[in-house]
């Protein structure tokens, strides 16, 4: 019995040996799970950032600037609810006062003094402002914006006035250049004469990614500066490249060496760079160099421009833009109870002529737009490609003026010219079409003529169907001695039906910025896919009646004639006490 108890209390010891541990153990989990837990409450997380809830604007955005040596120009931009379609090629607004004070260079004389520019809207986009009137901007000087709108605001009639302040900084000034060379090398290049003017070796792979570095002067005035490229049709790229040999093994090279990878859009004529702002990191300021990547270079003569610009830019670039993107981000703006911003701004250019051998943009953009693999499968299937299509297929070089205007239009209506002479890429299919419009522009004899003789029947027939319903619409569906356009007159402009018709119309006039002005078939097509596309705006509406409204009294006025006839018109509208409602 007593070896038995013995036992039993030696075990009952290692029991509570045990449990006593067990109670340690967990006490001590439970501290530390509780320190963790408390500790962590202390810790500084992104929970802690999370951004208070503020009200989203609804107003009028503003993006505007006054220059040195330059007029004013500001631009408004209305915010559209969810379903609202974009009516940017119309006034936004009833009535709108826009007007800079300051102290300008005015007239021939060139005298300064403290007056009031009263800007007016652009035809071509009534929500820019300008002065056809010399108002030049004077260096140092500040200038007070006043706008103020009566518009309509998610339905209901608003009056809104903003106010800004800008002043214009001074210039940046251009001391040099250093510029890489294809041994690993820089030389420094002088700016000599202070005519912003340097001459660029292109390199090639593997020294394609070196910058050239163009070093700046400037002083305090300056918070920043905005760097845009200009560049045209007449430049070309480089395809010796990093980037072209990364696809070297995935994409074939045409005739010119072209395997579809461009830096740039051929059809544009300008790119944005960046914008660097006046501050100090580790030291260096950033605005001492401005790097140009020599991969980005287009071959030929090409600018850069820099904006110095004042303060409320970087607020707009740190701010207003962060904001957009990223919630945590307050904007802050200098347009008094409005959004965006009004900038003091002074211009540099740098002249750059970048010698190297490359294939031409307008080799580049007839690629692109004939692409038809992947996601370009509708080819010549954007605005730029469909308006370059007639000058790709007429080899139209054009007068210097359009191509340094980057106007595709007026090069567009310019290109039937150039057929008189020749026919230019006859044997090319994607430019069949063109051909045959061309013939009907200049209304020859036969349209045939301008087509290879080895075209097959089917390719003929679609090439006549195609360039016949270009010819019409380009034309308001004139008929000549050889295009007869009733039937695509009846289709476009008079059937109260969608069809193919009037969704290549509506194309051709969206290319062109909707100007019913100059095209009056285009009044008919705003009208029908307002309806037809149930768009939901506003401003699309005021318009939509305008137009038919203006159609009336040009039928009453003129021609006598009361009855309301206008077809384009008649299927959604009608006349009420002599003025036209729409649905």
């Amino acid at each position: 019995m007593n070896t038995i108890s013995r036992q039993k209390t030696k075990d009952e010891r290692r029991k509570n040996l045990v449990k006593e541990s067990c109670r340690r153990f967990l006490s001590s989990l439970v501290w530390i799970l509780s320190s963790v837990y408390f500790a962590a409450c202390d810790f500084h997380g992104p929970w802690e950032y999370y951004p208070e809830e503020r009200d989203v604007y609804t107003g009028i955005y503003t993006y505007g600037y006054v220059m040195a040596n330059g007029n004013p120009y500001v631009c408004f931009s209305k915010v559209y609810q969810l379903d609202e379609t974009s009516s940017q090629n119309f006034a936004f607004y009833d009535s709108a006062d826009v007007t800079v004070r300051g102290r300008f260079t005015i007239g021939r004389d060139f005298e300064k003094q403290d007056t009031i520019a009263i800007l007016e809207p652009k035809s071509s986009n009534p929500n820019c402002f300008y002065t056809p009137y010399m108002f030049y901007g004077i260096t140092g000087e500040s200038y007070e914006l006043k706008a103020y709108f009566k518009w309509d605001s998610a339905g209901h009639v608003a009056k809104s006035t903003y106010k800004a302040i800008a002043t214009i900084p001074n210039k940046v000034q251009v001391k040099g250049m250093n510029v890489p060379r294809q041994n690993g090398d820089y030389v420094w290049t002088e700016n000599r004469n202070s005519n912003n003017l340097f001459y660029v070796q292109f390199l090639e792979y593997p020294m394609d990614m070196e910058f050239v570095k163009v070093a700046l002067d400037y002083d305090n005035s300056v918070r920043g500066v905005l760097s845009i490229m200009n560049y045209g049709i007449e430049n070309g790229e480089s395809q010796n490249t990093t980037m072209n040999r990364m696809f070297k093994g995935m994409t074939d090279a045409d005739e010119e060496g072209y395997r579809g990878i461009a830096m740039h859009d051929p059809l544009e004529k300008q790119q944005n760079l960046g914008f660097s702002s006046n501050r100090a990191v580790a030291g260096n300021k950033t605005l001492d160099t401005l790097y140009l990547m020599n991969m980005m270079l287009p071959i030929g003569e090409i600018s850069v421009d820099l904006y110095a610009t004042d303060e409320s830019y970087v607020d707009y670039v740190d701010k207003v833009k962060q904001s957009v993107s990223d919630s945590r981000f307050i904007p802050e703006s200098n347009i008094e109870n409005g959004m965006g911003v009004f900038s003091g701004m002074a211009k540099t250019t740098i002249y750059v002529n970048v010698d190297g051998e490359g294939v031409g943009y307008g080799h580049i953009a007839a690629s692109n737009c004939t692409d038809t693999k992947g996601d370009n499968a509708d080819s010549w299937d954007s605005r730029g490609c469909r308006l370059y299509q007639d000058i790709a297929c007429a080899g139209v070089s054009g007068p210097d003026y359009l191509w340094q205007a980057g106007d595709l239009e007026g090069l567009n209506e310019y290109a039937t010219e150039v057929y008189r002479d020749s026919v230019y890429n006859k044997n090319v299919k994607a430019c069949y079409a063109s051909h045959v419009k061309a013939a009907m522009m200049l209304d020859t004899t036969k349209w045939s003529q301008f087509l290879p003789d080895s075209i097959d029947a089917a390719d003929k027939a679609n090439a006549y169907a195609d360039g016949l319903k270009r010819y019409c619409v380009a034309n308001n569906f004139k008929n000549n001695h050889i295009a007869d356009c009733s039937a695509l007159k009846q289709d476009c402009l008079e059937d109260p039906e969608r069809n193919y018709c009037k969704e290549y119309l509506w194309l051709w006039c969206a290319d062109r910025g909707w100007n019913l002005k100059d095209y009056e078939q285009c009044r008919s097509a705003f009208v029908s896919r307002y309806y037809l596309q149930n768009l939901k705006s506003n401003v699309l509406h005021r318009e939509v009646e305008k137009v038919c409204d203006d159609y009336y009294n040009e039928m009453v006025t003129v021609n006598f004639d009361s009855s309301f006839s206008i077809s384009m018109c008649k299927n959604w509208c009608e006349v009420k006490d002599g003025r036209v409602e729409c649905q």
